[in-house]
Formats: structure tokens, C-alpha cells, sequence
């Protein structure tokens, strides 16, 4: 005898197992919309993280320029200036430090500030060394020399050139901390992004899971939630891209940025020089057997500033040590500084050259030649007493403030004699100066005369090289 199943018992079967499997879809949607909820959630604390780094990458270079700044103000109204931008600009990176870290502490689970603190730790440590050096450049900065009609020009014009160069330990500092800040945060936004991402893989693994349980119901949640949802996340990871190319466009304009100031280093210190000090920020010292130490004076300078404006005045210095600038870079000498009307170049170091006694009589010849020239121009009478000497010195940079590269010894001393009782328009030069040229340049004996604490020496004028015709 054949059984018949009840149908109202098979339609309940049915209905049950719809309704299970309704269940169990909607259960799955629901917590799909969830995943995805979160996900948006967390993209969004990642979009606001990135800002928050490039905002504290803004404030950096902000710091590091208006430290620059102030080192490179002319007047003392500019450098007053220059200290207030800086003062805002620490307060703002000091008060962002604060915002960034209850940021973190607020987005990132216990795990993740593990998995980051030591990346976190020497951006702090960077963030802390760019506010210690910019606060040395408030605490330590010098006022620019300002021209006084009370005070003696030439005395002014010495002491603004004495606090010419800038600081540069705590300019290195800046570069360093900077460069080391910028790095880390880069770290951080990589980070990031790997692990956006992550999620965005592991929500369209879901999101495939899903579909592939019913069909109707993939199109139904598809239309109305997950594919919405997916849209959303994928423009967040676009941002997130366009956020990563801004950073990087930053940081190509933070490179150049990084150029221009080690143009401004080179143009204070020897490259060499310059190199040996980012390495090891202490005081430099270098014996040379041999090297040609030249001063040059512009004579009767004194006089000239009672009848002319001081701003003409430094304007026609300023053009007549810019062309010694010029034909030293020409010869290949190292210029190492004005003091007032003197100007002062040397041969044969920081890079050592066989010739450089002749370069820097060369040179000689070729500063009266500018200074003629310079005359003829302007309708001057301007003359300089030039002196030269030879032999072994000691070089290098002392002190932690204001780096020069200067000289010291006694072939120092006397070339500065040379000079000092020279004559207008003339050249006068040691013996072993004489002796070391005697065949490549003409000389003029002018005899044995006293020099200031060396006794009797015997000097020459140096009148032109060999086979030049006098005059050309």
C-alpha cells in the first residue's frame, strides 16, 4: 500500500528551509554590511592619519625654511621677522605633535602601535632634534651688522663680515633631523597603505563568497549594498593612491628644497670641507707643507666713504670682490674671506695643486687688469695694494657657531705684511715667491726693507708674466 506524504507537512519542509536559507543569507548579508562598515570606518582613520602626516611634513619643511631664513636675513628688521615665523612655526609643530599622538593612541589597536613603535620612536626622536636645533637657531642667533653714521664704516663693514657665515652645526642638524623625519613618516604611509590594501582584498574575497550562495539574492544585495560599498572603498584607496603620489611630489620638492641649502653650505665652506663636517660635527685642523696665501687692499677705502653713499659704497665693493670671486674660481684658488676692504684667497689647499704659487700670481695680474678695467668703466680712481707669500700652513674650522675655513702660521703673517707695506698698485712679493717664479714671471727688485716682526726682508714687485708685453 502506497504512502502519500502530507503536502501541507512538505510545504512546511519547504517553507522551513526557505525561511533557514533566507535566514542564513540574510545573516550573512548582515554581517557582510557590517565587515564592510568597518572597513570604510578604518579607511576613513587611514585617509585622516595620511593627512595628519603630511600636515606634520608641512610643518617640518616650514621649521627648517624659517630656521634657514633666519640665518640668511640681511638687515636686522628681516632677521626680526624671520624670528617670528619661526617662532610660529615651532608652536604649531610643538601643539600638532600633541594632536598626532592622542590621534594614534585613538586609531591604532594595542598591536598595531606595537607592530609600529619603533618606527614611531625615531620619528619622535627626528621631531625632537628639528625643534631642539630650530630653537638653538632663537636662542643663539646674532643681529646682522647695520650701517651706523656714528660709527667708523670700516669697523662696521669687519664686523658684518665676521658674522657673515651662518650656523651652520645647527643648519646640519636641521638637514639631518629633517631628512631622518621625513623617511619614517614615509615609512608610516607605506604601512599604510600595504595594509589598506590587505583589507580591500580580504573584503572582495567576502564579497565573492557571498554571491556565489544564492543568485538572486547576490543581485538583490549586490545592486542595493556590496557593490556600492565596493565603489566607496575603492575611490577611499584611490585617494589614499593620489595622497601617496602628493607625498612623493612633496618629497622631490623637499629634495630640491635639501639642494638649495647645500648649494648655500658650498658657497661658505670647501666641498671638502663641507663633507668632513656632516660626517663629524668637531673642529677641523690640516697642516700643508706648501701653499700661496694672497691679500689685497683696496687702498684709500677710508677716504671713499666720506664722499660716497654707503649704499654706493658697499654696491662698488660689492662689484669688485664679486670679479675677484670670478678669477679665483677661474684659477682654481680658494677664497677664504673679506674682512672689510681686504680680500684674501689662498692656493694649494683643501685640494692640493703643484702650481699654485703661479695661479695665485696669475690671479695678481688679472686683479689689477679688472681693477683698470673697473676704472675705466666708472670713472674711478680705485687702486690695490696686493702681497704674496709662500710656505707651510695649518687650515681648518674651529669653534660650534658660525663656520669659517681660515688660516693660520707664518707664511700667514707675512703675506699679510706683504700687502700692508706694499704700494698702491703694486704686487710685492717674498723671496720665495722670487725664486719659485723667477722663470715663468718678470719681477722688480725693490730691496731689503723692514717688516713688522720679522726684521730685514728683501722683496719684490711682481710686474707681469714671462713673454707678456707690458700693457696687454
Amino acid at each position: 500500500m502506497a504512502t502519500h506524504s502530507d503536502p501541507s507537512s512538505s510545504t512546511r519542509n519547504l517553507t522551513t528551509r526557505y525561511v533557514a536559507s533566507l535566514s542564513a543569507i540574510a545573516g550573512l548579508a548582515i554581517l557582510g554590511q557590517v565587515l564592510v562598515q568597518q572597513m570604510l570606518v578604518q579607511q576613513t582613520k587611514d585617509v585622516q592619519i595620511i593627512s595628519a602626516a603630511q600636515n606634520r611634513q608641512t610643518l617640518c619643511q616650514q621649521v627648517v625654511k624659517a630656521s634657514f631664513a633666519v640665518q640668511l636675513a640681511q638687515t636686522l628688521e628681516a632677521r626680526q621677522e624671520r624670528l617670528a615665523e619661526l617662532q610660529d612655526a615651532i608652536t604649531q609643530w610643538d601643539s600638532s605633535r600633541q594632536v598626532v599622538r592622542q590621534e594614534l593612541r585613538s586609531m591604532f589597536s594595542d598591536s598595531q602601535l606595537t607592530e609600529l613603535q619603533p618606527i614611531l620612536k625615531k620619528a619622535g626622536d627626528a621631531a625632537q632634534e628639528i625643534t631642539t636645533a630650530a630653537r638653538d637657531v632663537l636662542e643663539n642667533v646674532h643681529s646682522p651688522a647695520i650701517v651706523s653714521p656714528q660709527r667708523p664704516l670700516r669697523r662696521q663693514a669687519i664686523q658684518a663680515t665676521t658674522n657673515l657665515p651662518g650656523e651652520k652645526a645647527v643648519g646640519l642638524r636641521l638637514l639631518k633631523a629633517e631628512r631622518e623625519y621625513i623617511q619614517r613618516v614615509d615609512q608610516v604611509i607605506a604601512w599604510h597603505g600595504k595594509q589598506a590594501k590587505e583589507r580591500v582584498g580580504n573584503l572582495q574575497r567576502l564579497e565573492f563568497g557571498l554571491l556565489g550562495l544564492t543568485l538572486a539574492i547576490l543581485i538583490f544585495e549586490g545592486i542595493l549594498i556590496f557593490r556600492p560599498a565596493v565603489n566607496k572603498l575603492q575611490q577611499t584607496l584611490s585617494a589614499l593612491g593620489k595622497s601617496l603620489k602628493e607625498t612623493q611630489a612633496m618629497a622631490k620638492k623637499l629634495a630640491a628644497e635639501q639642494e638649495k641649502s647645500e648649494r648655500l653650505l658650498l658657497n661658505i665652506l670647501p666641498e671638502a670641507i663641507a663633507d668632513r663636517l656632516k660626517q663629524t660635527p668637531q673642529s677641523i685642523a690640516d697642516g700643508f707643507a706648501e701653499a700661496t696665501v694672497l691679500f689685497a687692499d683696496v687702498v684709500g677705502f677710508t677716504e671713499m666713504t666720506n664722499r660716497m653713499e654707503p649704499t654706493e659704497l658697499v654696491a662698488r665693493l660689492n662689484q669688485i670682490f664679486s670679479c675677484f670671486d670670478a678669477l679665483a674660481e677661474k684659477h682654481g684658488l680658494e677664497k677664504i674671506k673679506t674682512i672689510g676692504d681686504a680680500y684674501m684667497v689662498v692656493g694649494g689647499l683643501p685640494n692640493l695643486r703643484a702650481d699654485h704659487a703661479e695661479a695665485i700670481a696669475d690671479m695678481a695680474l688679472d686683479m689689477q687688469k679688472a681693477i683698470e678695467q673697473l676704472n675705466q668703466e666708472t670713472g674711478e680712481s680705485f687702486s690695490m695694494r696686493i702681497g704674496i707669500n709662500t710656505g707651510p700652513v695649518v687650515a681648518g674650522v674651529i669653534g660650534i657657531k658660525k663656520f669659517i675655513y681660515d688660516l693660520w702660521g707664518d707664511t700667514v703673517n707675512i703675506a699679510s705684511r706683504m700687502e700692508s707695506q706694499g704700494m698702491p698698485g703694486q704686487i710685492q712679493v717674498t723671496e720665495a715667491i722670487y725664486r719659485r717664479l723667477q722663470n715663468t714671471h718678470r719681477f722688480e727688485e725693490r730691496g731689503i726693507i723692514p717688516i713688522k716682526g720679522k726684521g730685514n726682508m728683501r722683496t719684490y714687485w711682481l710686474k707681469q708674466r714671462a713673454g707678456e708685453m707690458i700693457g696687454v
